[in-house]
């Protein structure tokens, strides 16, 4: 899955996820034309992957910590 968070970037959001345990990359992804036609560049965005070991606790924990950066604007 691939988002943004408003008002904070890209490089800082992975990096505030990263304090939680949560290792996400940020960038275009091979989708520059894309991530500039959103108007996202250079930042980019965020990408957190599933698989199917993911536990629902982890997913729990993404959510939570994306609600906390974003909470902080």
């Amino acid at each position: 899955m691939a988002f943004t968070v408003e008002g904070v970037a890209s490089t800082d959001v992975s990096r505030k996820l990263a304090t939680r345990g949560l290792f996400l990359s940020h960038g275009d992804f091979y989708a520059a034309t894309v991530v500039d036609r959103l108007g996202l560049g250079p930042e980019g965005l965020v990408r957190a992957g599933c698989a199917c070991y993911t536990t629902a606790q982890e997913i729990e924990r993404l959510i939570e910590g994306v609600s906390e950066v974003a909470s902080v604007i």
